[in-house]
């Protein structure tokens, strides 16, 4: 019994270093990429995006205020998205949703909330 127990915790502690060691990478998975600064918090993103959703769900509970544009339903919004990744030097086509537009900042690929609000807090220190 004794032994399952250190195996466990030997386990346990191997994952705990290797997420907290991956939570440094997130942000460079996900890109920052300054465009156009402007005020607002923008959520690109398609219908049925389990992402998406969960990310809604995130920003809401942190009491984030953000626009969001469903690009399959607004053309509008898929050609403004386009036209920021190709400024920004993505592809459209490796891209994943949700992205956002953070005052200016691009991040594509469904980032973590903690870089978007590292990334709001940046930019309102700056904007003074």
């Amino acid at each position: 019994m004794k032994g399952k127990g250190i195996l466990y915790s030997v386990v346990l502690i191997f994952f705990g270093v290797v997420i907290y060691q991956g939570m440094g990478k997130l942000a460079i998975e996900n890109p920052a990429v300054k465009l156009a600064e402007h005020d607002q918090l923008i959520m690109y993103s398609i219908t049925d995006c389990e992402y998406c959703e969960v990310k809604r769900r995130e920003l809401n509970t942190a009491e984030i205020s953000y626009v969001e544009y469903v690009v399959d339903r607004d053309p509008g919004a898929g050609k403004d998205l386009s036209e920021k990744l190709n400024q920004a030097g993505f592809s459209s086509k490796e891209m994943g949703y949700p992205t956002f537009d953070v005052r200016g900042t691009l991040i594509p690929n469904n980032p973590p909330l903690f870089q978007i609000k590292q990334l709001l807090a940046d930019s309102t220190e700056t904007s003074y």
